[in-house]
């Protein structure tokens, strides 16, 4: 009983069970009538398996004894044409394969003992701004391809697709080639996770990040442009008691970008800052020192005051007292108004 390896073969209608010395591109390609350059087989985890460049042999340590391996490769017309013509396939074996090398002068042809490696390298796409694998693929490498570009071209291999792919780690950053990611202890299986992006998708991937980084740090420094702006405010108006409250209040509300306020609360701040004469909220706001206050408009004080001598606020007689602008605040009560307007 012959005691040979061998291996299951097919593709399409045809099967065949071959030995280690009939596993070549120029046998396989006249059994299965394809192009012996573009010849290759894949195993059960549709891993790509070619041949040796110069033997023109499969690596037997790329093989699994009894394995079943499916024969890819373009249609040859000429050998279709032959076998069409009557002429038949047959394997032509030196005497010394069935007598076990008993035959002196016949030598076995050359085997690579190259290890190789193996590993899973997810296919990812893009699905709401997140990188989410699809599929897996199983890539068997040699320690001269254990490096970024040997990788990407295995992958590129076993899909059957050379668009340029962008490898990344787990969490979407891609992998640099360096000196700490060439060699098998980086590429291994099951020592990290490794996803093959298209470059495209990975390129648009990144720019929305960026973009929604750049929106993110210009929410940031609008909301601190206004919060610095209200603690000058705090700071300039610690003479005036009664507004510095409400200004305070104000400042709490002004760390959130866009704050919710209850009908309460804006009714507070609107009470705070109107104008004591048109009831609507200050432009050119101006202090009273008679009854330490802000009293209302420039414009409707200054018009009050050229028909009255009291203050328009306590009623109080104004000779002798001062009144002054308070700068700066017009700016502040600006963003006030847009939350009146919303209201």
């Amino acid at each position: 009983m012959d005691q040979c390896v061998s291996y299951i073969l097919f593709r399409k209608n045809k099967r065949v069970c071959l030995r280690d010395e009939d596993m070549t591109t120029y046998k396989l390609s006249r059994i299965f009538q394809v192009s012996s350059d573009s010849l290759y087989l894949t195993d059960d985890s549709n891993v790509a398996i070619f041949a040796g460049e110069s033997s023109g042999m499969f690596n037997s340590l790329d093989l699994s004894p009894r394995g079943h391996y499916e024969v890819h490769g373009e249609d040859d017309v000429a050998s279709g044409s032959s076998t069409t013509a009557g002429q038949r396939f047959a394997f032509s074996r030196p005497f010394s394969t069935v007598t076990s090398g008993s035959l002196q002068g016949v030598s076995a042809l050359p085997r690579a003992t190259s290890k190789t490696f193996q590993r899973s390298v997810f296919l990812a796409e893009v699905v709401g701004g997140k990188l989410n694998p699809t599929r897996m693929v199983m890539v068997r490498f040699a320690e001269s391809e254990a490096s970024l570009p040997g990788i990407a071209t295995k992958v590129q291999d076993a899909i059957g697709s050379h668009e340029p792919l962008i490898l990344t780690d787990a969490q979407g950053n891609a992998i640099v080639e360096s000196e700490g990611t060439t060699g098998s202890p980086y590429w291994k299986q099951n020592v990290r996770k490794i996803l093959a992006v298209p470059e495209k998708d990975f390129t648009e991937l990144h720019g929305t990040k960026r973009r929604r980084m750049s929106r993110k740090n210009e929410d940031v420094g609008a909301v601190a442009e206004v919060t610095e702006k209200i603690e000058q405010l705090v700071l300039a108006s610690q003479c005036l008691p009664d507004v510095t409250s409400t200004i305070r209040e104000f400042t709490s509300l002004a760390a959130v970008q866009r704050p919710t306020l209850t009908h309460s609360q804006l009714q507070t701040i609107k009470h705070g800052f109107s104008c004591v004469i048109c009831l609507k909220l200050m432009t050119e706001p101006l202090f009273m020192q008679c009854c330490q206050n802000l009293i209302g408009c420039k414009t409707c004080v200054e018009e009050w005051h050229g028909n009255s001598d009291t203050c328009a606020k306590c009623r109080g007689s104004i000779e002798g007292s001062s009144m002054f602008e308070v700068k700066g605040l017009s700016e502040a009560l600006s963003v006030l108004g847009s939350l009146f307007e919303e209201e």
